[in-house]
Order: C-alpha cells, then structure tokens, then sequence
C-alpha cells in the first residue's frame, strides 16, 4: 500500500504540510505525555493505558465511517505478530527506558529504529539485501549512537535507560520488518490495520496492566497531570496521527513521509526543555546529527526496481514514542 502511494504525484504542499506538522509535534510529544503519566502510573500501566485510549479513538472513527475491517483468521494473527514489535512490548520498555532517562535522551534515541528496521530487513528478506550506502548508514549511525550516549564517559552512561530504550527501537525494527513480511497481502486501509493492531495490543497488555501495583493515589483523578498526560499519549500518539502520517505519505510520497523522522527529536528536545526542564548535554544533539545521517544513508534505495525496498521504512511504530 505504502509503495503505491510512494509513486503517486506529489500534491500542492498545502494539502498535506499541515497534516505532516501536526503528526510530528503529536509524536514529538509523546515523550512529554509519557514523562507525565510516569508520575502516578507504573510503565505497564502507561502502556495498556495508551493503547487502551488509542484504540477506542481508532474504533471510533471507523464507526463513524461505517467501516468493517474485512481480515481472516490468517490476517488477524499476522497483525498480531507485527502488532508485537509495533505497539506491544516497546511501549512498555519506552516508559521503563524513562524512569532512568530524560525524554531527551529517549526521543533522541527513539531516531535510531530506521537503523534497526534497515538492519533487519536487510537480514530477513533475501531480495532486500543492503547497498554500500546503508552499510555505511548503520556503521555511522552506530557511532552516532556512541556519540550520543558520551561513550568517552562510561561512569556516565545511563546503561539501564540506553538498553531499554535501544530494546524499544529493536523491537520496532522487527515489527516493521514483520509487518513488511506478513502484511504485503491484506488488503485494508491504514486506519482499520491500526486499530485492529492497538487492539491486539490492548488484549495483550491487559493482563499485565491488571497484576501491576495499583497507581497512586488520585493518578487517575480529573486533575492529575497522569491521566491527562496518558489521554494525550493514547489520542494524538497512538490513534489520530497514524491517520494523518498516511495522509501525508498519499500526498507527498513516501521520503516527504518518512522525513518526519528528523522533526520529532527536535520537538521532544524543545518540550523537554521547556516543559520538564530537563537538561540537554552537548554531545546529545551532535550525536543526534550523526544518528540522522546514518539514517538517511540506510534509507537510502539500494538498487532500481527493488520491490518494496525502494519504499522507506514507513511504519508508524518507527516514529513514535
């Protein structure tokens, strides 16, 4: 679906620049929201909350559309796989990757999952193989990794956060990689596969949200910054702007897309400052840069006529929080 777009004739900018903004400050802010809904719910619980939000406002919407999501058992359960790597198990480790560094750092992290998508889809589909310029694109944005962590430090590396949030990343490289594998043939729209795959996510946290220790006290209050902070992540994080990313990537392309990937560090790093007056270290956003290349290289088109690889990686899961 994404490499159909991809070759579309891009429209008039302001058919899909607004919608291309608005999706980068939701994604953007997602580490804002998850820095808030920290301060009285447990990662699990920052999880199944987002997801559980997230789907209700997916399900919404094809409701008002009269939309019925047409998948067989085989379709489902393949959405599930994908929905694993996706939307399952890096939204816990994001919120657990928090509690141990500033959104900063986490945003400036999350940057690396092309790195990984490319990695892994260079491994696990034989016609996808890499070009020297993503070769190149993974060595560099390792090093950029190096850079942004301040590996010269290493009392100062915030081991427990970095590998939790590197953990997150990886994660959405697979299922990016899985969703490429398993999901070439259903036949859906962007909204009823988000929702069906937040869905299976909500029914796969549930049970660990349930078992969690019981948020603190007025968490879930009307005026808690935790509430608010987790309805935000599930209704601009995790549901609307999916919407509004394939827009822009029906619009404009696949590369005007994907090239959102450079904007939500920069509005994570703004709110962090401002917001949670969190403190940015010299090397985090030179890093950063470094990350950014690599990507670019990586998302660079290995061969002319390369089926799918010719697509950047355009899962949304890449580009969240």
């Amino acid at each position: 679906m994404a490499a159909a777009w991809a070759g579309m004739t891009a429209a008039p900018a302001r058919a899909w620049v607004p919608a291309f903004i608005v999706a980068a400050v939701s994604w953007g802010s997602s580490f804002l929201f998850i820095s808030l809904a920290l301060r009285g719910l447990s990662p699990v619980q920052v999880g199944f909350g987002r997801v559980l939000v997230g789907a209700a406002v997916l399900w919404g919407m094809l409701l008002v559309t009269r939309h019925r999501p047409c998948l067989t058992t085989r379709d489902v359960i393949s959405i599930g796989v994908a929905a694993l790597g996706l939307s399952t198990v890096p939204f816990v480790l994001i919120p657990l990757a928090q509690q141990h560094i500033t959104s900063i750092l986490a945003s400036l992290l999350n940057a690396t999952v092309p790195l990984w998508t490319a990695l892994f889809v260079a491994l696990l589909i034989p016609h996808e193989r890499a070009s020297r310029a993503q070769v190149v694109g993974l060595v560099v944005g390792a090093l950029g990794i190096g850079v942004l962590l301040g590996a010269w430090d290493i009392d100062g590396i915030p081991v427990v956060g970095a590998a939790l949030m590197l953990a997150a990343t990886a994660c959405y490289g697979i299922g990016s990689t899985m969703s490429r594998m398993l999901l070439a043939r259903v036949d859906e729209g962007p909204t009823a596969l988000s929702a069906v795959q937040i869905a299976i996510s909500a029914a796969l946290l549930l049970p660990f949200a349930v078992v969690a220790p019981a948020p603190e006290a007025d968490a879930l209050a009307l005026g808690s910054a935790a509430l608010w902070g987790l309805l935000a992540l599930g209704v601009l994080g995790t549901s609307f702007t999916y919407v509004l990313f394939w827009k822009v990537v029906k619009l404009a392309g696949a590369t005007t897309a994907a090239s959102v990937t450079y904007v939500v560090p920069v509005v994570a790093t703004v709110l962090g400052i401002l917001v949670l007056h969190e403190e940015l270290r010299w090397h985090e956003p030179v890093g950063a840069i470094v990350v950014l290349v690599g990507v670019w290289l990586a998302q660079r088109t290995p061969r002319p006529g390369t089926r799918r690889g010719a697509t950047p990686a355009l899962e949304p899961g890449e580009l969240t929080g």
